[in-house]
C-alpha cells in the first residue's frame, strides 16, 4: 500500500503595503476608509470585495477623491480592477439613472423636497431673466422689463406695477 502524503498548501499573502491581485476583469467592492501607505503621495483606500477580502486599493487616473469619499460615506458599490502596482478603484457602480434632459432639452427633477445649496451665491438664468441669491438675504430678479432687488428695502422698477 502507497503512503498518502498530506501536502498542505500555503495561501501567498501579499508583502505589507502591496495589494492582492484580483485576477482579469473587473470587480464589485466597497471602500471601507481611507487610509496612509508609507512613503506614497497617492491616496489609499481599504476595500472590501464581493468575496470578502479586504485589500488596498489606489485611485486610477481621472477618478477624484472627493467622489470616492462620497461612496465611502453612502456605501455605493465601488468597480476594482488589477493595475501596474496593485489593485485600482476605476469608478462606481450606477444604480440609478442620473438627471438628464430628455430629447426635447427638459430637464425634470421630481421630489418632495429639492434643496439647492451654493457657499457664495445662487444663480437662475434664462435668456432675459434671471434670479440672484447672495449671502444675508439679498435677492435679485431681473426680466426684460422688471427689476426686483430685494436686500432691506424693495425696490421695483417698471413701467406699470399692478398690486391685487
Amino acid at each position: 500500500m502507497a503512503r498518502s502524503r498530506t501536502v498542505q498548501q500555503s495561501v501567498a499573502r501579499p508583502a505589507r503595503g502591496k495589494a492582492e491581485p484580483l485576477g482579469p476583469g473587473l470587480h464589485p467592492g466597497v471602500v471601507e476608509m481611507a487610509t496612509a501607505r508609507e512613503g506614497d503621495a497617492r491616496p489609499a483606500f481599504q476595500v472590501r470585495t464581493s468575496d470578502g477580502r479586504r485589500l488596498l486599493a489606489t485611485l486610477a487616473a481621472g477618478v477624484s477623491p472627493a467622489f470616492i469619499e462620497e461612496c465611502t460615506r453612502e456605501g455605493r458599490t465601488v468597480v476594482l480592477a488589477d493595475a501596474h502596482g496593485g489593485v485600482a478603484i476605476l469608478g462606481a457602480l450606477q444604480t440609478a439613472s442620473a438627471p438628464a434632459p430628455d430629447a426635447h432639452g427638459t430637464l425634470a427633477l421630481d421630489a418632495r423636497h429639492i434643496r439647492l445649496r451654493a457657499r457664495e451665491t445662487l444663480e437662475l438664468e434664462v435668456p432675459g431673466s434671471s434670479l440672484r441669491i447672495e449671502p444675508g438675504g439679498a435677492v435679485r430678479i431681473e426680466g426684460d422689463r422688471l427689476v426686483l432687488d430685494m436686500a432691506a428695502l424693495v425696490r421695483i422698477f417698471s413701467a406699470r406695477v399692478e398690486l391685487p
